[in-house]
């Protein structure tokens, strides 16, 4: 039987084109694969410096709201203005119709009880007569002058006497020790004003002395701490080139004692004995540090020189000046001993001359007719002095009676005219009005004509913008950490009308979140109106930072902010890039790049865009341009 051979060309075909395509798909495997994966831009990470700025968008509102209210009880009749109309102080807001019944009668019955207290007030006043008193005077006056003629006449009886003279010739001489102690007092007052004058001078004297020994020992002082620094600076150059000398020293012996094979000097091992420094540099140091000594010395000796004569020649002439006011201190407090010595003698003399005049005085006294006429005398001068102050007395109480009448009429007058403008309210007219207090712009109307508004009801509210404008909005603790009262703020989102200011007036709790965020309040000129949004921003002062990134490749989840950084990994068949989440924690940012801290590092890359989600651990493909 003959087989007819099997054609096997067709497998050996096969194994042909598989292994074809086997070799194409293993040569563009990475052209494909990276056509499937999330395209990126990616951005080195760099150092730099950041001007942070915080941010916040807030409605402006007017820093001024006047509150129109009503006093009572009333009736609005009309309503004269509308909201968003522009008003000026004293401009009819409304006016108002007649009040209740009630109050009505409450008003009439209150200004008739005013009116009957009035008049009994009135009424009620002191009656000034004083005839009665003026005539107990007289006669008590005449009744007086009529003694005192008597008693003169005693008293002229008893000075007819020798004795009479002799009592007059007393009485001179007592006179005369008088004067003499007059004069000497006003002698020492005199002589006291000049003691005052050069105990102010002593003063004066002793606070320049004071003064110039606090300058010499400021000088003094200065000088010792000059010469102390200086002192330590030279010590502190000396013990460094000292130091230095050691370790050249050091150096040098074990330099001579390792060489190499052919008896020269290892070079490593120059470098290490020098303290890691070649020989060169350790002399270039220690000739640098010799310079030092010098200088510090030479300053040294300068300091030890400083002169402070000036101020020791200031304190010696001070000290002189006040010798001699303490001098002249104890000249003028001589003269005032000697002049109170003499008044002192002066008023001895006076009591013996005082004695001698008592027991003249008892002598006469012995006179029965004139001691009677004396007493009398006496006892209808001091009724007259009584009858006089009794009357003054009584006259003084009727004053402060009557002002008082008139302090309670002048109350009661005024109460009964706020009465008759109240009547006059409640009883209606055109004349009750209510008007504005303030020019501004009307926010809103609270009431309509018809309208019953009970006291202390919002009539309107009046916005005034010459008090200006505020606008407020929250930020973080840290935040308003970097900020000030006084800051100026940019407006980020408005970009017609005249320029708008607006400055950091207050930084405050935030009453909805106190323990983590600060409420900031501007204060806002220019063209604004209320209910306008805007978004500003506070600059601070620009610091540098390690790790600077674009704020594009700053992302945030529940977990808080983070960037995606590229990791390129090595694979037979190229480089392959994967995305690795970094946790960061933004420090400061401003209109393009932020500063933060986390695992990155100088040179690394983040992703800023990809054209597809892209989560850590994907592997990515790099833009041509990246």
């Amino acid at each position: 039987m003959k087989f007819k051979p099997i054609n096997r060309d067709w497998v050996k075909n096969a194994a042909i084109i598989f292994l074809a395509v086997l070799l194409v798909l293993t040569f563009f495997s990475n052209t494909i694969m990276n056509r499937s994966l999330p395209e990126v831009a990616t951005q080195q990470v760099v150092d730099g410096s950041i001007t942070a700025k915080v941010r916040g968008t807030g409605t402006v509102s007017a820093a001024g709201v006047h509150t129109v209210k009503a006093e009572q009880t009333r009736e609005i009749r009309s309503v004269m203005i509308k909201a968003g109309q522009e008003i000026n102080a004293g401009d009819v807001l409304f006016v108002l119709g007649e009040g209740s019944s009630e109050e009505i009668e409450a008003a009439q019955e209150k200004l008739r009880t005013l009116q009957i207290s009035y008049q009994r007030s009135a009424l009620g006043g002191p009656v000034m007569d004083y005839s009665a008193d003026e005539r107990r005077i007289d006669r008590a006056y005449d009744n007086m002058k009529e003694l005192e003629a008597k008693y003169q006449a005693e008293q002229k009886k008893l000075n007819d006497g020798v004795m009479g003279n002799q009592l007059a010739e007393l009485n001179h001489q007592m006179d005369e020790l008088q004067a003499s102690v007059e004069n000497d007092q006003k002698e020492l007052e005199t002589t006291q004003g000049k003691l005052t004058a050069a105990q102010e001078d002593l003063a004066a004297a002793q606070q320049r002395l004071a003064e110039a020994n606090e300058a010499l020992q400021y000088a003094q002082g200065a000088k010792d701490a000059a010469v102390s620094a200086a002192q330590q600076a030279y010590d502190d150059a000396k013990s460094e080139k000292t130091h230095l000398d050691e370790i050249y020293e050091q150096g040098m012996q074990i330099l001579r004692e390792t060489t190499d094979e052919e008896g020269n000097p290892i070079s490593e091992t120059i470098e290490v004995v020098f303290g890691g420094e070649t020989k060169e540099q350790l002399e270039a140091k220690i000739a640098d540090a010799e310079a030092k000594e010098a200088a510090a010395k030479a300053d040294y000796e300068s300091k030890q020189n400083i002169d402070t004569s000036a101020e020791e020649q200031a304190v010696k002439s001070e000290q002189e000046a006040v010798n001699a006011a303490q001098a002249r201190v104890d000249e003028v407090q001589a003269e005032i001993d000697e002049i109170n010595a003499d008044i002192a003698a002066l008023q001895a003399k006076m009591e013996k001359q005082q004695t001698a005049i008592d027991e003249m005085v008892a002598t006469i006294g012995a006179n029965e007719a004139y001691e009677q006429a004396k007493a009398a005398y006496n006892d209808a001068y001091d009724t007259y002095l009584n009858l006089v102050d009794a009357l003054n007395q009584k006259k003084a109480a009727d004053s402060r009676s009557a002002a008082l009448t008139g302090v309670d009429l002048t109350d009661i007058a005024q109460q009964i005219e706020i009465a008759k403008e109240k009547l006059n309210e409640l009883t209606g007219g055109e004349e009750n009005q209510i008007k504005s207090k303030v020019s501004g712009v009307v926010q809103t109307v609270d009431c309509t004509s018809g309208d019953k508004k009970a006291k202390d009801e919002v009539l309107c509210t009046i916005e005034v913008p010459d008090l200006g404008y505020n606008l407020s909005f929250t930020v973080t603790n840290d935040q308003a950490r970097r900020l000030k009262p006084g800051d100026s703020a940019t407006v980020s989102n408005y970009y017609w009308g005249s320029e708008i200011v607006a400055t950091l007036s207050s930084i405050t709790v935030d009453p909805k979140n106190p323990t983590t965020n600060k409420l900031l309040t501007f204060d806002v000129t220019g063209d604004v109106n209320v209910g306008s949004e805007l978004t500003l921003s506070v600059g601070q002062k620009s610091a540098n930072y390690d790790v600077v990134v674009p704020n594009s490749a700053i992302r945030s989840d529940a977990n808080g902010s983070f960037v995606l950084a590229v990791e390129a990994r090595n694979s037979p068949l190229g480089n392959r890039y994967i995305a690795r989440r970094v946790n960061v924690e933004v420090l400061a940012a401003d209109d393009l790049n932020s500063a933060v801290t986390g695992d990155l590092g100088y040179g690394d890359y983040v992703i800023t865009t990809s054209n597809a989600p892209v989560k850590t651990g994907d592997m990515v493909r790099l833009a041509d341009n990246t």
